[in-house]
């Protein structure tokens, strides 16, 4: 039995040695490797004694690396649930996180970068770019804002062509 348990904590910190993880991905892929639930809730409690594993510190990690890639709040808070954390934690650290963030400037910026979805018809650059806005995670009301910033700067143009 000591033997197993040595392995399966081995296992696990090769896990964490590529990236910081939560308890929940540790869980799943110790038990696509076949472990069996006593054991990974044994090594599961031995890493969070040690500090290996601390899903504050993971939802810190993920929720600024979401914010790098310039995705929106909801994406982020979306991405964490399915990572298995607590939604209170979740909505700690990302008001924490969040509310450093302009996510409307975010979100032209990243129209900006993205010319194409400012091409064609007035229809089809609205719908274009909200459902870019809305995949990145970003809420109604952010949208909304980008847009209405996209008309002004788009009526002072006049071409169709906008930034």
């Amino acid at each position: 039995m000591r033997e197993e348990l040595e392995r399966a904590c081995r296992y696990a910190l090769r896990l964490l040695d590529y990236r910081e993880r939560s308890k929940q991905e540790i869980r799943d892929r110790m038990k696509k490797k076949g472990y069996g639930d006593d054991l990974i809730e044994e090594v599961l409690r031995y890493l969070e004694a040690h500090n290996f594993v601390n899903e504050r510190r993971f939802a810190q990690i993920w929720g600024e690396h979401c914010i790098r890639k310039g995705y929106g709040r909801r994406r982020t808070y979306i991405e964490l649930r399915e990572k298995g954390l607590e939604t209170d934690l979740i909505d700690e650290v990302l008001n924490e996180l969040y509310s450093e963030v302009d996510e409307t400037g975010m979100a032209l910026s990243l129209i900006k970068r993205r010319r194409f979805l400012l091409r064609g018809s007035r229809k089809s650059r609205i719908r274009r770019t909200y459902e870019f806005l809305r995949r990145r995670g970003f809420s109604p009301e952010v949208i909304h804002e980008v847009m209405r910033e996209i008309e002004s700067v788009e009526g002072l143009t006049d071409s169709g062509n906008m930034l």
